[in-house]
């Protein structure tokens, strides 16, 4: 059998040998349960490693920043850009830059549907929204945080992150139209990662 470095991470429960010696030397109908947790070689691993050798081994998980190739995977626009839209991909907001998201007026619109859909649901109230709520962003690719405010743009409708935008992110970073952004909220440390996803 060939060697796999397939590992699996799913948690079984279950019987162990430190639990069968004791159950023999007591009671056979005990409920006991270790709580050892073993790391091996699982059935899925053994499924994958079996489907075939020409193919290439797929691993049993896939961290989030793994690409993967989807049979369908769905066209939409997004930002007035084509993007690939995967369900696996964290970066659920993409943002091609424009000419506008560059310039001295210091802020980066969203679309309306993008911002409902993945901002206003983290943030809350709609009212602070309304004024301006401050937000952290960590930029994944340099290992920085920063803060910007995020509000509604009532004369465009749509949503902005504004303050420092141009020079914590547009001149730190050398960002020029046609760049794709990514963001996502981290739902375990209450900020926004970010990341250039592409360059022009």
């Amino acid at each position: 059998m060939a060697v796999s470095n397939n590992i699996c991470t799913h948690l079984t429960l279950g019987k162990c040998s430190c639990t069968a010696t004791e159950t023999e030397e007591s009671d056979s109908n005990s409920n006991e349960v270790c709580t050892h947790l073993t790391l091996s070689v699982c059935q899925c691993t053994r499924a994958e490693i079996h489907v075939s050798s020409t193919k290439k081994r797929k691993l049993c998980h896939k961290g989030p920043f793994v690409a993967r190739k989807k049979a369908c995977k769905d066209l939409v626009v997004q930002e007035d850009a084509l993007v690939v839209h995967d369900d696996d991909d964290p970066w659920k907001i993409k943002k091609v830059l424009k000419e506008s998201d560059l310039g001295n007026m210091s802020r980066l619109m969203l679309g309306k549907d993008l911002a409902e859909k993945f901002v206003l649901p983290v943030l809350g109230d709609a009212a602070e929204i309304e004024k301006g709520v401050s937000v952290k962003i960590w930029d994944v690719d340099t290992y920085t945080m920063h803060s910007l405010v995020f509000k509604k743009w009532v004369s465009s409708r749509c949503y902005i992150f504004m303050g420092k935008w141009v020079q914590d992110f547009v001149k730190r970073r050398g960002l020029k139209k046609g760049d794709e952004l990514g963001f996502y909220w981290d739902p375990y440390n209450s900020h926004f990662n970010f990341s250039v996803l592409r360059v022009n």
